[in-house]
């Protein structure tokens, strides 16, 4: 997975990862005939990391639990994010979802019915497809033993800018509409330079600072954008969100630079020539050689 993509994921964990996000979500988008049968008082986040012993471990983004139509069946909901269309999602959900079961069967507890979600966003059509259709051309008599099941599909791409905007929690408001935009172009990011400015405002009044940050955070590392490409932003925000804006930029900056110092520095490179290829101070280099060294032993 390149750094990019890294980037998409960890922003979605950290943002699903929210209970109010996550039942936020369900509350906006999810089918009717299921969200009312969920029972949002007894909703909550489970272990989403479960090890194969024969493979690697397979990690869903995001995992839920909660009780079904007033019932004791359990439903566990899988969040799995997607920034590119994946041919066969069936062959990656079902691994979770095996992964569920032995977990679940490890603790002795019944069976939960699972319903997989696929929050879909980037370049290309995700189209859907059944996991039989995987088997064309299959005899009728082998169908039966073939494993089917759905999965929920949401492509933000096809939700309305408008829609997503007043959806009821901000942080949800926010995360959906930079998953969406985060493959446009600097120019058509400023587009929405007025939404990015309210939404930051009202979430620096809410004193959601950590938030903040991570959204600053991924504009940074997933869109490239400095805070120089966002001035028409940072000209309508408030001077503390100006600040965690720069806060941020300021920290990714020492962070590369001391990655690329260390390259250098392990690939036989003196303290010396470093500091006259960055243009920095023989005295900063040597520090920083020597936090290296400290944090390699």
């Amino acid at each position: 997975m390149n750094e990019i993509n890294k980037a998409h994921d960890r922003f979605f964990k950290e943002s699903f990862s929210r209970l109010d996000v996550a039942e936020s979500f369900i509350k906006e988008v999810f089918p009717e005939e299921l969200k009312e049968r969920l029972n949002f008082s007894a909703l909550k986040r489970i272990t989403d990391s479960f090890t194969d012993e024969e493979l690697d471990e397979y990690l869903a983004d995001v995992v839920y639990q909660t009780e079904y139509a007033g019932q004791k069946t359990l439903v566990t909901l899988l969040f799995e994010h997607k920034s590119y269309v994946q041919p066969y999602p069936h062959l990656q959900l079902l691994q979770y979802i095996l992964n569920v079961w032995k977990e679940e069967r490890k603790q002795n507890k019944k069976l939960s019915v699972i319903i997989p979600i696929i929050i879909h966003h980037g370049n290309g059509k995700w189209k859907y497809k059944s996991m039989k259709s995987y088997f064309k051309g299959l005899h009728p008599t082998l169908e039966k033993f073939v494993p089917d099941f759905d999965y929920l599909l949401f492509t933000l791409d096809k939700i309305e800018d408008n829609q997503i905007a007043n959806f009821q929690n901000i942080l949800l408001s926010m995360t959906a509409m930079l998953l969406k935009h985060s493959h446009d172009s600097e120019e058509e990011f400023l587009k929405l330079s007025s939404f990015w400015a309210e939404k930051l405002n009202r979430l620096d009044s809410d004193k959601q600072i950590e938030f903040i940050k991570t959204v600053f955070l991924y504009i940074e590392t997933a869109l490239n954008l400095t805070h120089e490409n966002l001035s028409p932003i940072f000209t309508e925000v408030s001077e503390n969100v100006n600040h965690i804006g720069m806060t941020i930029e300021q920290q990714l900056i020492e962070k590369n630079t001391f990655n690329h110092i260390k390259g250098l520095w392990e690939k036989g490179l003196d303290a010396t020539f470093i500091a006259d290829a960055f243009k920095m101070p023989l005295q900063k280099v040597e520090e920083i050689i020597q936090k290296i060294m400290t944090t390699s032993k």
